[in-house]
C-alpha cells in the first residue's frame, strides 16, 4: 500500500471509529467525535456524583464533649442520633440511628474496614462502616438489617432513635447509610457518647 493511499485509509478509518465511539457510563445512543489520533487515549470514567445531602428536619446540636476534627458522633442516649462532622467543626448530616444503649462502650474509635454489602446469620444488610470490636462480631454503621427468608426489616424505619438494636450496630435509614459510607474512610474517627 503506498504511503498516500494508507494515510487516506487510516483517516477513513478514524472518522468511522470516532462515529461509533461511546462514553463509558452514557447512554447507548450517547456518542463522542474522537480525533483519530486520540484514539489509543484509555478512556476515562467520569467520577459517580455524590449522593445527595440527607435532610433531617429538627436539627440537633452537637453534644458537648464529642471530641475534635474530621469525626463521626455517635450517642447512645435516647433519642440515638449520629453526627457527621467536618474538620472545621461544620455538621455535614445527621440521623437518628438505632443501636443498643449499653454497646459499644463509650470512647474515641476508628473506622477499620467498609463493605457495601453483609451479611449476618440470616440477616442481610447494607453500606458497612466498622468502627469497633464487638464481644463476637465487628460493629458498624448500616441499613436496617433485613431478613433473608422473608426479606423484611428487622425494625420500622420509624423506630430509629430508639434503642432497639441486639448486637451494637447501629442502623440508620438507606439512604443515611450509603451517605455515611461514602463520606467516612479508613481511619476516620468514631466518638461514642453515652
Amino acid at each position: 500500500m503506498t504511503g498516500t493511499r494508507f494515510r487516506r485509509t487510516a483517516v477513513v478509518l478514524g472518522a468511522v471509529v470516532a462515529a461509533s465511539v461511546t462514553l463509558l457510563g452514557a447512554p447507548a445512543s450517547a456518542t463522542v467525535a474522537v480525533a483519530p489520533s486520540t484514539l489509543s487515549a484509555p478512556a476515562v470514567r467520569p467520577a459517580p456524583p455524590a449522593p445527595p445531602r440527607p435532610v433531617v428536619p429538627g436539627h440537633r446540636a452537637l453534644p458537648a464533649q464529642s471530641g475534635t476534627g474530621r469525626r463521626i458522633v455517635y450517642s447512645e442516649r435516647t433519642p440515638q442520633h449520629v453526627w457527621l462532622v467536618a474538620a472545621d467543626g461544620t455538621i455535614v448530616a445527621e440521623y437518628a440511628v438505632s443501636g443498643r444503649a449499653d454497646w459499644p462502650r463509650p470512647g474515641t474509635y476508628h473506622v477499620f474496614s467498609q463493605s457495601p454489602v453483609s451479611s449476618a446469620p440470616r440477616l442481610t444488610f447494607r453500606w458497612m462502616t466498622r468502627f469497633a470490636h464487638g464481644r463476637a462480631a465487628s460493629i458498624g454503621f448500616h441499613t436496617i438489617p433485613r431478613s433473608v427468608r422473608t426479606g423484611r426489616l428487622t425494625h420500622p424505619v420509624s423506630a430509629l432513635g430508639l434503642p432497639v438494636g441486639h448486637g451494637g450496630c447501629v442502623h440508620l435509614t438507606d439512604a443515611g447509610a450509603a451517605y455515611l459510607y461514602r463520606w467516612a474512610w479508613i481511619g476516620t474517627t468514631v466518638v461514642v457518647l453515652r
